[in-house]
């Protein structure tokens, strides 16, 4: 049961990495040894053919795949291609009910 659960998020990731390439974005993956410093999930989210060094949320990385930490003052709030941050899971969906239950709200 576990390898079956572990083959469809693998199947699950490269579906979405592939749309992410189809829509236009770079989707590059640094390193994920100890000389790289990243992790699996982190891809840029800068579209295709853009100039300099990649870019997931505060962290960038060169084409070698090192790692840096380079803050930025305000962060977008999803990358187009984000499947495991912090929008990914509840926290968008609780904004999309508090909007919704607003509109209901105002228009009853």
């Amino acid at each position: 049961m576990m390898s079956l659960r572990l083959y469809r998020k693998v199947w699950h990731d490269r579906v979405h990495d592939t749309l992410a390439r189809l829509r236009g974005y770079c989707n590059h993956c640094p390193r994920t040894d100890e000389a790289g410093g990243g992790y699996r999930h982190w891809r840029c989210a800068l579209r295709r053919g853009h100039r300099g060094m990649h870019r997931y949320r505060n962290y960038v990385w060169d084409q070698q795949g090192r790692v840096e930490y380079s803050p930025v003052d305000c962060l977008p709030p999803s990358q187009p291609n984000e499947r495991h941050g912090v929008f990914a899971g509840g926290e968008l969906r609780a904004a999309r009910r508090r909007a919704r239950e607003k509109r209901r709200r105002t228009s009853a």
